[in-house]
């Protein structure tokens, strides 16, 4: 009897099994099946940065009052419009940018063409006059659509009192 009962328990199995694998679940209206496909895709845009083609200049000026730093530079090719750039100045402190200049003007110190720009990044008065090892660095960013290149960078230093002994590096 217990022979049967178990052979008869292994039919409904392989019943069941057979049953389910042959007719699977019928569609219902919750599912989610459409003959139409759409396609997409996505991306980045890389944007060359601008070159600086010299080097930067330190000029202390009158006992460092109204010192500033000179910058060429020029945008990439496909870049040549003035409004395509972005001017950052940042105080520099232990070594790591802290604080964005406040109220530089962006392009409005910058002269030129397409073919090669100056700009003018005038220096802390405090830090121009008094020295105290003053450093800020300036970075120059192409922009388009919302995305910006990487910048280049120089780093000035105020120097010592008067501005004797600033200097300027292209980094």
């Amino acid at each position: 009897m217990k022979k049967r009962l178990g052979w008869l328990a292994f039919g409904a199995v392989a019943f069941a099994l057979l049953t389910s694998a042959s007719s699977p679940p019928s569609v219902t209206e919750a599912s989610w099946q459409r003959s139409e496909f759409g396609t997409g895709s996505f991306g980045t845009i890389t944007i060359p940065p601008a070159t600086l083609n010299g080097a930067c200049e330190y000029h202390p000026v009158l006992l460092g009052a109204g010192a500033y730093v000179r910058i060429f530079w020029k945008p990439p090719a496909a870049y040549p419009d003035l409004a395509d750039a972005l001017i950052d100045v940042h105080l520099i402190t232990a070594g790591s940018p802290v604080t964005t200049l406040q109220g530089y003007p962006g392009t409005a110190n910058t002269t030129g063409t397409s073919a090669g720009y100056t700009t003018d990044i005038p220096a802390t008065l405090l830090g121009g006059i008094l020295g105290f090892n003053t450093q800020f660095q300036v970075d120059i960013y192409v922009t388009a659509a919302g995305w910006k290149s990487t910048p280049v960078s120089v780093k000035a230093n105020a120097g010592l009192i008067a501005g004797v002994g600033g200097s300027c590096t292209n980094l």
